[in-house]
């Protein structure tokens, strides 16, 4: 495709970046030192069961894509050729700006640093209290986290006998604290 099909807009924006699978982080810090451009790469942190056991991983929040603020007139071959980027994305021919809002927005989420920790919403062994259904204010505990179906197994007191069973995610309390916001 040649530049004649895009629109070239003066002044520095945010756009989008499209970077190889799982280099993402690579590609910003090439731009950002190469280049002297402003680039967002958000991550997100989180454990795995491996067989070494419970591991961190970190990834990247948006796979295979970061932000970089840039003159598009003066910078997109620059970018677009910079090492691990594969292209500046298109719609319609037309290279869109992110809004700088969009940027901001996720940066306060995000509380200034460029990765945070997921966390599961229960975690086994928990106390928590069954808000809707007919177990409504049952307290329980839960037994084990079955993300697939988005349930858990809780383990309650039913007429003196304790009773596992499964439950749907929803229908249990959770923590109060923000989805993004690093575990305690």
């Amino acid at each position: 495709m040649t530049d004649s099909v895009y629109r070239f807009d003066s002044g520095a924006r945010w756009y989008c970046v499209r970077s190889k699978p799982k280099k993402e982080r690579m590609a910003a810090m090439a731009l950002g030192s190469q280049f002297g451009l402003e680039v967002f790469c958000p991550r997100i942190r989180f454990r795995r069961k491996t067989v070494r056991g419970v591991v961190w991983f970190e990834e990247a929040m948006f796979p295979g894509y970061f932000f970089a603020r840039f003159d598009l007139a003066e910078s997109k071959r620059a970018v677009g050729y910079a090492p691990g980027v594969l292209c500046i994305p298109a719609f319609d021919g037309c290279i869109v700006p992110v809004p700088d809002e969009v940027i901001e927005g996720l940066r306060e989420e995000l509380n200034g640093r460029e990765s945070v920790d997921a966390v599961a919403p229960l975690e086994p062994g928990e106390r928590t209290t069954v808000i809707e259904g007919s177990l409504q204010g049952l307290r329980v505990t839960v037994v084990k986290v079955l993300p697939a179906r988005d349930r858990v197994a809780v383990l309650m007191e039913l007429l003196g006998n304790l009773v596992e069973t499964e439950l749907p995610v929803a229908a249990l309390e959770r923590r109060r604290r923000h989805p993004l916001a690093a575990s305690a």
